[in-house]
Protein backbone atom coordinates (compact mmCIF):
# COMPACT_ATOMS: atom_id res chain seq x y z
CA UNK A 1 0.00 0.00 0.00
CA UNK A 2 1.34 3.41 -0.95
CA UNK A 3 0.11 6.96 -1.22
CA UNK A 4 -0.60 8.08 -4.75
CA UNK A 5 1.18 11.25 -5.95
CA UNK A 6 -0.46 14.39 -4.53
CA UNK A 7 -0.87 15.78 -8.06
CA UNK A 8 -2.62 12.63 -9.30
CA UNK A 9 -1.82 9.47 -11.21
CA UNK A 10 0.62 10.05 -14.04
CA UNK A 11 -1.43 7.91 -16.44
CA UNK A 12 -4.52 10.11 -16.02
CA UNK A 13 -2.51 13.33 -16.23
CA UNK A 14 -0.95 12.08 -19.48
CA UNK A 15 -4.39 11.30 -20.92
CA UNK A 16 -5.52 14.85 -20.14
CA UNK A 17 -2.39 16.19 -21.84
CA UNK A 18 -3.25 13.99 -24.84
CA UNK A 19 -6.81 15.40 -24.82
CA UNK A 20 -5.52 18.95 -25.22
CA UNK A 21 -3.19 17.87 -28.01
CA UNK A 22 -5.85 15.93 -29.92
CA UNK A 23 -8.79 18.28 -29.47
CA UNK A 24 -7.10 21.69 -29.51
CA UNK A 25 -3.69 20.99 -31.05
CA UNK A 26 -2.18 22.46 -27.88
CA UNK A 27 0.76 20.92 -26.08
CA UNK A 28 0.41 20.99 -22.29
CA UNK A 29 3.33 19.45 -20.36
CA UNK A 30 2.07 16.71 -18.06
CA UNK A 31 3.98 18.37 -15.20
CA UNK A 32 1.50 21.26 -15.29
CA UNK A 33 -1.57 19.03 -14.83
CA UNK A 34 -2.88 18.35 -11.32
CA UNK A 35 -5.80 16.01 -10.55
CA UNK A 36 -8.18 17.49 -7.98
CA UNK A 37 -11.38 16.66 -6.06
CA UNK A 38 -13.63 18.35 -8.59
CA UNK A 39 -13.35 21.83 -10.06
CA UNK A 40 -13.81 23.33 -6.59
CA UNK A 41 -10.69 21.53 -5.41
CA UNK A 42 -8.83 22.94 -8.41
CA UNK A 43 -9.97 26.48 -7.65
CA UNK A 44 -9.07 26.07 -3.98
CA UNK A 45 -5.53 25.03 -4.91
CA UNK A 46 -5.05 27.86 -7.39
CA UNK A 47 -6.33 30.54 -5.04
CA UNK A 48 -4.38 29.13 -2.08
CA UNK A 49 -1.07 29.43 -3.89
CA UNK A 50 -1.86 33.01 -4.99
CA UNK A 51 -3.60 34.78 -2.10
CA UNK A 52 -2.18 36.34 1.04
CA UNK A 53 -4.51 38.09 3.51
CA UNK A 54 -5.84 41.32 2.00
CA UNK A 55 -5.12 40.38 -1.61
CA UNK A 56 -7.85 41.02 -4.16
CA UNK A 57 -9.35 38.78 -6.83
CA UNK A 58 -11.51 40.31 -9.59
CA UNK A 59 -14.63 38.39 -10.65
CA UNK A 60 -17.98 38.94 -12.34
CA UNK A 61 -21.27 39.84 -10.77
CA UNK A 62 -23.33 37.79 -11.53
CA UNK A 63 -21.03 34.82 -11.03
CA UNK A 64 -20.85 31.47 -9.28
CA UNK A 65 -21.26 32.31 -5.53
CA UNK A 66 -18.73 29.76 -4.24
CA UNK A 67 -15.91 31.64 -5.99
CA UNK A 68 -16.32 34.58 -3.61
CA UNK A 69 -16.41 32.29 -0.59
CA UNK A 70 -13.12 30.61 -1.50
CA UNK A 71 -11.41 34.01 -1.64
CA UNK A 72 -12.88 35.04 1.71
CA UNK A 73 -11.81 31.73 3.25
CA UNK A 74 -8.21 32.71 2.45
CA UNK A 75 -8.75 36.20 3.98
CA UNK A 76 -8.66 37.79 0.56
CA UNK A 77 -11.09 40.28 -0.94
CA UNK A 78 -13.41 39.18 -3.73
CA UNK A 79 -13.96 42.25 -5.89
CA UNK A 80 -17.23 41.69 -7.72
CA UNK A 81 -17.48 43.71 -10.94
CA UNK A 82 -21.01 44.23 -12.31
CA UNK A 83 -21.26 42.92 -15.87
CA UNK A 84 -24.12 43.45 -18.33
CA UNK A 85 -25.19 42.48 -21.82
CA UNK A 86 -22.86 45.20 -23.13
CA UNK A 87 -19.84 43.16 -22.00
CA UNK A 88 -21.45 39.80 -22.73
CA UNK A 89 -21.80 39.28 -18.95
CA UNK A 90 -18.03 38.74 -18.85
CA UNK A 91 -15.02 40.62 -17.59
CA UNK A 92 -13.23 42.50 -20.33
CA UNK A 93 -9.66 43.73 -20.58
CA UNK A 94 -10.94 47.26 -19.97
CA UNK A 95 -12.91 46.29 -16.85
CA UNK A 96 -9.90 44.45 -15.45
CA UNK A 97 -7.65 47.41 -16.15
CA UNK A 98 -10.07 49.88 -14.50
CA UNK A 99 -10.69 47.81 -11.36
CA UNK A 100 -7.15 46.53 -10.71
CA UNK A 101 -5.28 47.90 -7.69
CA UNK A 102 -1.82 47.21 -6.27
CA UNK A 103 -3.52 44.51 -4.16
CA UNK A 104 -4.97 42.66 -7.17
CA UNK A 105 -3.28 39.26 -7.53
CA UNK A 106 -5.75 37.54 -9.84
CA UNK A 107 -8.80 37.77 -12.07
CA UNK A 108 -11.24 34.90 -12.46
CA UNK A 109 -13.36 34.28 -15.53
CA UNK A 110 -15.54 31.39 -16.67
CA UNK A 111 -16.09 30.68 -20.35
CA UNK A 112 -18.80 29.51 -20.86
CA UNK A 113 -20.04 31.44 -17.86
CA UNK A 114 -22.05 30.20 -14.92
CA UNK A 115 -24.85 31.38 -14.71
CA UNK A 116 -25.18 33.30 -17.99
CA UNK A 117 -23.67 30.81 -20.45
CA UNK A 118 -21.80 33.51 -22.38
CA UNK A 119 -18.44 32.86 -24.00
CA UNK A 120 -15.20 34.84 -24.24
CA UNK A 121 -13.95 34.47 -27.79
CA UNK A 122 -10.30 33.81 -28.57
CA UNK A 123 -9.42 37.39 -29.46
CA UNK A 124 -11.06 38.74 -26.29
CA UNK A 125 -9.31 36.10 -24.19
CA UNK A 126 -5.91 37.09 -25.59
CA UNK A 127 -6.61 40.71 -24.72
CA UNK A 128 -7.64 39.73 -21.18
CA UNK A 129 -4.54 37.58 -20.72
CA UNK A 130 -2.26 40.40 -21.91
CA UNK A 131 -3.93 42.90 -19.57
CA UNK A 132 -3.73 40.63 -16.53
CA UNK A 133 -0.08 39.80 -17.18
CA UNK A 134 0.74 43.52 -17.60
CA UNK A 135 -0.76 44.03 -14.12
CA UNK A 136 1.64 41.34 -12.77
CA UNK A 137 -1.42 39.35 -11.74
CA UNK A 138 -2.60 35.86 -12.64
CA UNK A 139 -5.62 34.81 -14.66
CA UNK A 140 -7.77 31.87 -13.56
CA UNK A 141 -9.97 30.47 -16.31
CA UNK A 142 -12.87 28.14 -15.55
CA UNK A 143 -13.46 25.98 -18.64
CA UNK A 144 -15.75 23.37 -17.06
CA UNK A 145 -18.65 24.07 -19.46
CA UNK A 146 -16.31 24.09 -22.45
CA UNK A 147 -17.67 20.82 -23.84
CA UNK A 148 -21.26 22.08 -23.83
CA UNK A 149 -21.01 24.61 -26.66
CA UNK A 150 -22.36 23.84 -30.09
CA UNK A 151 -21.87 26.84 -32.36
CA UNK A 152 -18.91 28.87 -31.07
CA UNK A 153 -15.41 27.95 -32.20
CA UNK A 154 -13.86 25.69 -29.59
CA UNK A 155 -10.47 26.61 -28.12
CA UNK A 156 -8.66 26.49 -24.81
CA UNK A 157 -6.96 29.44 -23.13
CA UNK A 158 -3.94 27.15 -22.78
CA UNK A 159 -3.25 27.77 -26.47
CA UNK A 160 -2.70 31.45 -25.64
CA UNK A 161 -0.57 31.43 -22.47
CA UNK A 162 1.46 29.25 -20.13
CA UNK A 163 1.16 31.70 -17.23
CA UNK A 164 -2.52 31.25 -16.39
CA UNK A 165 -4.41 28.61 -14.42
CA UNK A 166 -7.10 26.61 -16.22
CA UNK A 167 -9.76 24.69 -14.30
CA UNK A 168 -11.80 21.82 -15.71
CA UNK A 169 -13.63 18.72 -14.53
CA UNK A 170 -15.18 15.49 -15.69
CA UNK A 171 -18.58 16.33 -14.20
CA UNK A 172 -19.86 18.50 -17.04
CA UNK A 173 -17.55 17.41 -19.87
CA UNK A 174 -18.44 13.70 -19.74
CA UNK A 175 -21.30 13.62 -17.22
CA UNK A 176 -19.32 12.16 -14.29
CA UNK A 177 -20.72 14.40 -11.54
CA UNK A 178 -20.64 11.86 -8.71
CA UNK A 179 -16.94 11.09 -9.22
CA UNK A 180 -15.98 14.60 -7.99
CA UNK A 181 -12.96 14.49 -10.26
CA UNK A 182 -11.39 17.57 -11.80
CA UNK A 183 -8.07 18.99 -12.85
CA UNK A 184 -6.02 22.14 -12.73
CA UNK A 185 -3.48 23.22 -15.32
CA UNK A 186 -0.93 25.18 -13.31
CA UNK A 187 1.05 28.27 -14.16
CA UNK A 188 4.60 27.08 -14.89
CA UNK A 189 6.18 29.16 -12.13
CA UNK A 190 3.91 27.74 -9.42
CA UNK A 191 4.05 23.98 -10.04
CA UNK A 192 6.12 23.34 -6.91
CA UNK A 193 3.88 25.41 -4.65
CA UNK A 194 0.72 23.72 -5.90
CA UNK A 195 2.30 20.28 -5.40
CA UNK A 196 3.11 21.10 -1.75
CA UNK A 197 -0.37 22.50 -1.11
CA UNK A 198 -2.00 19.44 -2.67
CA UNK A 199 0.00 17.24 -0.28
CA UNK A 200 -1.16 19.27 2.74
CA UNK A 201 -4.81 19.86 1.75
CA UNK A 202 -5.83 16.66 0.02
Amino acid sequence: MHYTPAVGLLELRQMIADYYQLRFNTRVPVERIVITPGASGALQLALSVLINPGDEVLMTDPGYPCNRHFVRLLEGKATSIPVTSETGYQLTADLIDRHSTPKTVAALIASPSNPTGTIVNQQQMKSIIDTVEQQNACLLIDEIYQGLTYEAKKYTALSLTAQSFVINSFSKLVGMTDWRLGWLVVSEALIGGVDMLAQDIF
